[in-house]
C-alpha cells in the first residue's frame, strides 16, 4: 500500500454507544461551534470505541479534529484572529507530526547541533497514519495497525533508507512465531496488502464468490489452476491471464526508459488495461479496489498506468522480473509502521519512551506525554495543536521569521519560527500558507486526496477461518472487499503463536471510492462525504453483517467478536492522476513545483512521490529540512 512498503524506485467489552444522528463535521464547522463544544454523544458516536493504551484518543481523523480542521478549510481564520503569544522563537517549526515531519527533525537535529526545533502536531499523539490500535481481551494485548504498515529493511549502505533506518535504531531481523493448534498447517501473510495480489498464491487465501459460486462459496488459492474454480467465462479467465503473465506493449514514441514513463503517465490504469492490453472490464473491475486501498485510495479509471507501473501491478513485468522486484522481504509490526514513529521519537526525544533502547521497550512501554514539549529538549513536539496560519513576517524574499498561529484546547495562540517546513497534507498546507505564491497554488489544485477505512477487529478466537483452511480473504460485494490475520512476530516477551482458539485482530482496509462515477474530484468528495456521514454504530453493523455472511455456515457468532476500532482517513491518500509525475502538455509537473522552498517555508509531503510509503515520507521530509536549514 502506498501507506506502507516501499516496492520500486519511484477481553474488551463491546462498547454501547449512543444511536443518535450524526451531524456532521462540516456543520459543526460552518455553525463555528469549536471542537470541545460539540455535545459528547455526537463525538461518542462517531468515533466509537477507541480501543485501550496511548493511542485510544487517536484513532484516525477524530471528530474533534476534524471539526478543528474543516474550520481552517471553510476560512473562520481567514482574517489573522487574536492569538495569546507564547514569546517563543524557534530555529525550525515543523507542521506535522508523522514521518515526513520526523525525518525533517532528526536532519536538522543532525546537522545543526544546538539549534532549536519544535513540531507542532494536530493529532493526540504523533505518528500520522503511522499509529496502532490496541486491544485487551480476556488479558490478551493485541494491536493493529491504523493505516500504515508494511516496510522492508534497506539492503545496506548507499541503499535509500539505510541511513535512516540506521539513525534511528531500527533492528535489521525479525522473528516471526510459527502458527499454533490447528492453525500450524495454515500460511500467513505478513502485512495487510501482499495477500491482494503481489504475493497471493497460497492455499491459505480464499476468495468468496457467494451465490455465483454455486455450492463452492469459497474458493483457495484460485490462480493455481487459472482461474478454473472461479465463476468467471473462459474468455475472462484468459484475460486475468494475460494480464497478469503479459507484458503491455510500449506505444510511446519515445522508446527510453524515460519515454516510457512519459507513456505510462499518460494514460490512466484502466486505459493501459483495457485500451492498450485488449483486456475485458472485469479485469479492471478486480484490480479497483486493490488499486484504491494499497496505491491511490481510487480506481483504475482515475490513476496514472505510472502509479499502477510503480506498485509493481501487472502488466509491466514478466512474472520473473515481478519476482526479482518483490525479493525485500515486507515486514509488518502489531502496530504496523508505528515501529518507525516510535524509534524516531526514542531518537529526538528519548525520555518521552520510559525503557530503553530495545524493540520490545520501544514497542511496548508507555509515552510519557509531559516529556514531549518539555522546555530545554533540542526537539519539542506539541500535541492537540491545529496550525491554522502560517506567513511571513514581509515580503517572503526579504523576511527574516515566519508567523505562525495553532489553536489547542479551545484557544489561539502565535510564536515565530527562523524556518518552517510544512510535513502535514497538501489539503491541509493550501490552506493555513496564508502567503502561497500562485506557482504553488496552482501546483496543490493537482493534489486529489482521497479517503480510507482502516477497521481492526478483535476477535476472541478465529476458528471460523481456521475451520476454512484460511487466514486471508477476498469477496466482491457488501462491506469492504478483503480483510487478514497477519503473521505473528515475536517482540519482546510476547512469544504466543497464531492459536485458532486464542484471540487476534482481523484487519479490514475499506476504500470508499466510486470507480467510473464522475470525475476524481467528485469521487473523493462523495466517497469523504459517505464516511464522514456514518454513525460508528451503522460501521460496526456493516461489518457484523458482512462477516456473518462471509464465515457464518463457518461457525462464526457475534459473540466472537471483542470490539472494533474504526479509522477514518478524510485524505490517507494522494491520488496521482494522468500526468502528475511528468506534467501535462509539457508543463512542469506539480510535485517539482512544491518541492521548491518558498521563502522561509519548505513542503514535505510523502504524496510528492506519487506513492506513499514510509521511504517516501523520509526522504521528502530530510529534503524540506535541508531546505530549511540554508535559509537559517
Amino acid at each position: 500500500m502506498a501507506l506502507g512498503g516501499f516496492r520500486s524506485d519511484d477481553g474488551v467489552t463491546r462498547r454501547d454507544f449512543v444511536n443518535g444522528a450524526l451531524v456532521a463535521a462540516t456543520a459543526l464547522a460552518a455553525s463555528g461551534c469549536s471542537a470541545a463544544e460539540a455535545p459528547l454523544d455526537e463525538a461518542a458516536a462517531w468515533d466509537g470505541f477507541g480501543g485501550v493504551g496511548d493511542y485510544a484518543r487517536a484513532h484516525g481523523n477524530s471528530h474533534a479534529m476534524q471539526a478543528a480542521g474543516h474550520l481552517v478549510r471553510d476560512g473562520a481564520y481567514d482574517t489573522p484572529p487574536r492569538t495569546t503569544p507564547t514569546g517563543e522563537t524557534y530555529d525550525l517549526v515543523i507542521i506535522g507530526g508523522g514521518l515526513s515531519g520526523m525525518a525533517a527533525a532528526l536532519e536538522f537535529l543532525g546537522k545543526r547541533p544546538g539549534g532549536s526545533c519544535l513540531i507542532i502536531e494536530n493529532h493526540a499523539i504523533f505518528g500520522g497514519e503511522a499509529k496502532r490500535n490496541e486491544f485487551d481481551v480476556d488479558g490478551i494485548r493485541l494491536a493493529g495497525p491504523q493505516g500504515a504498515n508494511s516496510f522492508p529493511v534497506p539492503a545496506g549502505p548507499g541503499s535509500r533508507g539505510y541511513d535512516v533506518f540506521t539513525a534511528i535504531g531500527m533492528p535489521r531481523g525479525f522473528e516471526y512465531l510459527p502458527a499454533g493448534g490447528t492453525a500450524k498447517a495454515l500460511e500467513f501473510c505478513k502485512d495487510n496488502f501482499e495477500f491482494q495480489y503481489w504475493k497471493d498464491r497460497s492455499p491459505s487465501f480464499g476468495w468468496f464468490f457467494g451465490e455465483q459460486g454455486g455450492a463452492g462459496r469459497w474458493a483457495r488459492d484460485i490462480w493455481s489452476d487459472d482461474l478454473a474454480r472461479a465463476p468467471y467465462p473462459d474468455a475472462v479467465k484468459a484475460d486475468f491471464v494475460k494480464w497478469r503473465s503479459h507484458v503491455a506493449p510500449n506505444g510511446g514514441a519515445d522508446q527510453s526508459e524515460a519515454g516510457f514513463l512519459r507513456w505510462l503517465d499518460s494514460m490512466s490504469y484502466k486505459d493501459l488495461i483495457e485500451k492498450v492490453m485488449g483486456l475485458s472490464p472485469q479485469v479492471t473491475a478486480y484490480a479497483d479496489p486493490i488499486v484504491a486501498s494499497a496505491i491511490s485510495g481510487m480506481g483504475c479509471d482515475v490513476t496514472s498506468a505510472r502509479a499502477a507501473y510503480g506498485s509493481a501491478m501487472p502488466g509491466f513485468r514478466t512474472p520473473q522480473d515481478l519476482a526479482r522486484l518483490l525479493e525485500p522481504e515486507q515486514h509488518s509490526l502489531p502496530g504496523g509502521n508505528d515501529v518507525l514513529t516510535r524509534h524516531f521519537v526514542k531518537t529526538l526525544i528519548p525520555a518521552a519512551l520510559r525503557g530503553d533502547r530495545s524493540l520490545d521497550a520501544i514497542m511496548n512501554d508507555s509515552v510519557d506525554f509531559t516529556a514531549l514539549d518539555r522546555p530545554g529538549n533540542p526537539v519539542r513536539m506539541r500535541l492537540g495543536a491545529t496550525a491554522i496560519r502560517v506567513v511571513h513576517d514581509g515580503p517572503a524574499g526579504a523576511a527574516r521569521a515566519v508567523k505562525i498561529d495553532y489553536a489547542q484546547g479551545g484557544k489561539l495562540f502565535g510564536l515565530t519560527a527562523r524556518s518552517v517546513v510544512m510535513a502535514g497534507g497538501s489539503w491541509v498546507t493550501r490552506n493555513i500558507v496564508r502567503d502561497l505564491p500562485e506557482p504553488h497554488g496552482a501546483a496543490y489544485r493537482q493534489f486529489h486526496r482521497t479517503p480510507l477505512l482502516v477497521a481492526n477487529v478483535a476477535v476472541r478466537n478465529w476458528r471460523f477461518l481456521a475451520s476454512l483452511g484460511l487466514t486471508a480473504c477476498r469477496w466482491f460485494d457488501g462491506f469492504g472487499y478483503c480483510c487478514n490475520i497477519r503473521a505473528a512476530m515475536a517482540v519482546g516477551r510476547d512469544r504466543r503463536p497464531l492459536d485458532p482458539d486464542m484471540p487476534a485482530v482481523i484487519t479490514f482496509y475499506v476504500p470508499v471510492f466510486y470507480p467510473g462515477e464522475g470525475t476524481i474530484q467528485e469521487q473523493a468528495a462523495r466517497g469523504r462525504f459517505e464516511m464522514l456521514g456514518t454513525s460508528y454504530a451503522d460501521y460496526e453493523r456493516r461489518i457484523r453483517d458482512q462477516m456473518a455472511r462471509l464465515f457464518g455456515s463457518s461457525g462464526f457468532r457475534q459473540s466472537d467478536i471483542a470490539g472494533i476500532i474504526l479509522n477514518r482517513w478524510g485524505h490517507a491518500y494522494l491520488c496521482p492522476q494522468p500526468g502528475f509525475y511528468t506534467g501535462i502538455d509539457g508543463a512542469r509537473p506539480a510535485r517539482d513545483i512544491i518541492r521548491t522552498a518558498h521563502g522561509r517555508i519548505a513542503f514535505a509531503h510523502s504524496e510528492l512521490n506519487g506513492q506513499q510509503n514510509w521511504i517516501a515520507a523520509t526522504d521528502e521530509g530530510r529534503r524540506a529540512a535541508e531546505q530549511a536549514i540554508a535559509v537559517l
